[in-house]
């Protein structure tokens, strides 16, 4: 309960080693290879496709089709928009700003449900400036951040965008040009979800083609409900790279690459502990459902899948994913959990309304405090009084109205505020006792604990760059792209805390790590211990009921997770902390410091299988027995 809602064509060892489908004859197979970290029998399925047009690298996607008159496009493999494992470096560096104009997409449905949603245009690709520069060989975007574009109604597009480091390369068919590609994923700062693609240009000293682009996955959406994919060539124009620090951008991404999280593929997993032990990881969620899944062991993360509409995706340690309300574990309760580190437990029975003034005289939040929101038990909300049996979701996103759609297209945080306050109807039980599930109170949280923090700090830093600063920084997120509020004097917002974090895998296994290690790192104690052991998985039941069940009985809701029952073969009875976003993007934090991870665009979360993780609980039980 969150939001809204190939084998054959290439011989490869039994072993499926990774090293053999680099030294494939296809130079696609090996491009995927380089890039993408996947099995070979992946591999071998795109090959399979491949295999009639084994110089389709440089015959697809050639240089005459780039520099050309722009034309619409389909979607081709993903495998040519990455160099080949043998491919000849660049001709030269690329260090400059790409203009792309705003551009119809050839679409897959052609039609959308909706030809416009919030007055805008889901289906014409947003007219953004990007800037690049190249370090050893690498394409290094100067910034992963929300670039808005869509929600500042600049334009008929619907969507923002971001972008990811990708590379440079050069092809002798190309004649003298350069060739660079990224990937990238369409975005809305009022919404949550992900549509993950690439993009390829060629240049040649101050001259650059159009860019070809296409969408190949997407997390759960809401707004725009179609499931597509996407094609353009987009014009574009280029301008010199200007008003930015060169050497300190290309230390900030050399500092992100030493601290990258190591990923292997699924196939060296299983060598290691056999495939049988592996069996059923992703339990009954749908094959069309699924972006990625695989497991950290501590020192590793495993990668299962990563596959899209044209194959498997390239550079899927380096895209960033869209897994709204799994934001509230991963920001809200980290940032929580280093205030009281850092300013004392005393932290959790702060009253909201003293740090958000327009709250202050509302008798519904008279007495809410920050382990309230947390919780989400403020004992505000529009729901029924039917606490016996609790349903966590009564009153969210239910008939009649409930306000919320006026807080979630509010775009300033005074505004967001405002829709709150001006309904906040109080339940009978008062706060700190029923669990009833709100978007709002993880966003009042985070306005609260930004008061605080300017407070506390005499308003020389706020809430983001402290939890920037104090825990992403030192756990090695250098980049942690997030929706704001979109504030009318162009300051950079308040991050939504609720829903909208846009994490890397490494991202996503790096803070599964700091709560694993009960918030230490590096010799130092950066979030609150004491939180974290009453949260992580122990026999010890925790939180307030919430009505959904698995089959080994009902899950709780405590500090921004959801503790799934999970019973052990060998007899023990657990509460494991989940991280759940709609869609069905989980992370599961599970005993002997393995996190299971699995991101999907489900959209009915009515089917069980979308948030049910007891399929990678039993195969981690296997591998760690839970029982001691």
């Amino acid at each position: 309960m969150t939001r809204k809602y190939i084998e054959g064509g290439v011989t490869c060892p039994v072993t499926r080693r990774i090293s053999a489908c680099m030294h494939s004859e296809l130079p696609a197979v090996r491009a995927v290879a380089s890039v993408a970290r996947v099995t070979c029998g992946t591999l071998a399925a795109l090959a399979a496709i491949l295999a009639v047009q084994p110089r389709a690298v440089a015959e697809e996607i050639s240089a005459d089709s780039l520099r050309g008159p722009a034309v619409p496009v389909a979607v081709v493999p993903n495998a040519l928009f990455v160099p080949p494992a043998a491919a000849d470096a660049a001709h030269e560096p690329f260090e400059g700003t790409l203009k792309l104009a705003e551009t119809k997409m050839t679409t897959v449905p052609a039609n959308f449900k909706a030809t416009r949603v919030l007055g805008r245009e889901p289906q014409v690709f947003p007219g953004a400036s990007v800037a690049f520069f190249t370090e050893n060989g690498d394409l290094v975007p100067v910034t992963q951040e929300v670039i808005r574009v869509g929600s500042l109604d600049r334009g008929r597009s619907f969507w923002d965008l971001i972008v990811q480091p990708g590379r440079v390369w050069s092809d002798p068919s190309d004649k003298g040009w350069s060739r660079a590609a990224f990937p990238f994923a369409l975005v809305n700062s009022l919404e949550g979800e992900t549509h993950n693609g690439l993009a390829l240009f060629l240049y040649r000293r101050h001259h650059v083609s159009r860019v070809r682009i296409q969408i190949v996955q997407q997390t759960a959406p809401y707004y725009v409900t179609d499931r597509f994919t996407a094609a353009a060539l987009l014009p574009v124009t280029v301008a010199p790279l200007a008003g930015v620090d060169r050497t300190a951008l290309a230390r900030r991404y050399k500092a992100s690459l030493a601290d990258a999280v190591p990923v292997a593929d699924w196939a060296t997993l299983e060598r290691k502990v056999g495939a049988d032990a592996l069996a059923g990881f992703d339990g009954a969620t749908k094959s069309d459902d699924n972006v990625l899944s695989g497991l950290d062991d501590g020192t590793t993360f495993y990668l299962k899948s990563c596959d899209t509409a044209a194959g498997p995706l390239p550079w899927c340690d380096r895209a960033r994913f869209g897994v709204w309300s799994a934001t509230k574990a991963l920001l809200a309760s980290t940032a929580l959990l280093r205030l009281a580190e850092k300013y004392g437990q005393q932290v959790f029975d702060l009253r909201i309304r003293d740090y958000v003034p327009a709250l202050g005289d509302l008798p519904a939040w008279r007495d809410v405090r920050f382990r309230d929101a947390i919780d989400m038990a403020t004992g505000v909300g529009e729901g029924s009084t039917r606490r016996e049996p609790n349903d966590v979701g009564d009153g969210y996103l239910a008939p009649p109205d409930t306000h919320y759609d006026t807080w979630y297209e509010a775009r300033s945080r005074a505004d967001k505020v405002a829709a709150i306050a001006q309904a906040s109807p109080a339940y009978p039980w008062g706060p700190g006792q029923v669990a009833r599930y709100r978007d709002q109170d993880f966003f009042i949280l985070g306005v609260a604990m930004d008061g605080l923090v300017r407070a506390r700090e005499g308003g020389r830093t706020d809430l983001w760059m402290l939890l920037a600063h104090e825990v992403l920084a030192q756990i090695g997120i250098h980049d942690a792209p997030t929706n704001r509020t979109i504030e009318p004097d162009g300051s950079p917002g308040l991050p939504l805390m609720a829903f909208g974090y846009y994490p890397t895998i490494g991202d996503l296994v790096k803070i599964a790590r700091l709560y694993q290690a009960h918030g230490r790192w590096g010799g130092v104690q950066i979030l609150y211990a004491a939180q974290i052991e009453a949260l992580i998985a122990g026999t010890a039941p925790r939180g307030r009921t919430t009505g959904r069940r698995n089959r080994f009985g009902e899950s709780t809701y405590f500090n921004a997770f959801w503790e799934e029952r999970y019973d052990s073969p060998e007899g023990c009875h657990l509460y494991i902390p989940r991280m759940l976003g709609w869609g069905g993007n989980l992370i599961t934090l599970m005993p002997g410091g393995f996190t299971g991870i699995r991101l999907a665009k489900a959209a009915n979360e009515a089917d069980p299988p979308v948030d049910d993780t007891t399929g990678m609980e039993a195969v981690t039980n296997r591998l760690t027995k839970f029982c001691h």
